[in-house]
């Protein structure tokens, strides 16, 4: 089996998605594992996916996710569980719900049911720990604490959520990267300044690399006591399901051949306006383009600024 570049870990849900006054999309493949593993693809051919399922979890979908070249040998089916399934609704002011369906599995009952990570997942050169459950981040960076991958991790905040371990920092603690949204950083900490939230971190003794994500507004990336604004890709917006995630798996791919954190933002950025041009994380992999990527990241650099 080839060797992974990049391994992304989280869920694979079943999404129907709302976007106000532009329309609806039912049954798509979706969760934050593909989504993060379609922006990894951007920029490389060895990724792949470790996540569980439910027993309604259409073949169709992992057919089609294996023929975009993602490894997905590390996806498992868990009897007597049902697939998770999510309402996303997008409203024209930005703000973005998420619900878990009734008569879906929980990510409570997938994370559980998720198999202790493989030996090709664990020797990924990267490996990017998707929105999931505190319970789950923290068992699978137990069981990478022994090797030598890049980790980054991104997060959400909901009500049905247990996210007091982000806050304590026990379910950071092994993460070289942290790359949540202003909104998650707010509802944990009370701000989203990002010089402010490293003396925090510091405080609980983590020192990860730190980006914010800021929407429309594009990342911040803190480098030294630097803060580094990389705007957005200027795009047609389709459908900006999925774009937070791109950004992570488009970071962790650049991130493990440079070590460099603003290098690695641009190419998130990248990563998301592919996702954002379309809709849905399978519809994106059609439109993956290299050269194209090459020509939006030299033009991002162009547009890097510091912010005092």
């Amino acid at each position: 089996m080839t060797g992974l570049d990049v391994a992304t870990v989280g869920e694979l849900t079943i999404d129907d998605v709302i976007i106000e006054d532009v329309g609806s999309d039912w049954k798509q493949p979706g969760g934050g594992a593909l989504y993060s593993a379609t922006g990894a693809l951007l920029w490389s051919d060895h990724v792949g996916i470790a996540a569980a399922v439910g027993m309604d979890y259409p073949p169709s979908f992992l057919a089609r996710i294996a023929a975009t070249g993602l490894d997905v040998a590390a996806v498992s089916t868990s009897p007597g569980l049902a697939s998770i399934g999510l309402w996303l609704l997008h409203e024209t002011s930005g703000r973005r719900r998420q619900l878990e369906k009734q008569c879906g599995g929980t990510m409570q009952e997938l994370d559980a049911a998720r198999p202790a990570l493989p030996e090709h997942v664990r020797g990924a050169r990267g490996i990017h720990l998707a929105p999931q459950t505190s319970q789950g981040h923290r068992r699978a960076l137990d069981e990478l604490r022994h090797g030598d991958c890049i980790r980054t991790l991104d997060l959400f905040v909901e009500p049905f959520l247990d996210v007091s371990a982000y806050a304590d920092g026990s379910a950071l603690a092994g993460v070289d990267a942290f790359l949540p949204s202003e909104q998650e950083v707010r509802d944990l900490w009370g701000h989203d300044d990002l010089r402010r939230l490293r003396l925090e971190l510091r405080s609980l003794g983590l020192d990860p690399v730190l980006v914010i994500k800021r929407g429309a507004d594009g990342v911040d990336v803190l480098v030294s006591d630097a803060v580094i604004r990389v705007p957005p890709v200027p795009i047609d917006l389709v459908d900006p399901t999925g774009a937070g995630d791109a950004f992570c798996g488009g970071f962790l791919a650049n991130f493990i051949r440079t070590g460099d954190p603003v290098e690695a933002a641009v190419s998130g950025c990248v990563s998301a306006s592919f996702v954002c041009e379309t809709r849905g994380a399978l519809a994106a992999t059609e439109r993956l383009d290299t050269e194209l990527a090459l020509v939006r990241s030299a033009a991002l650099t162009r547009e890097l600024r510091r912010i005092t």
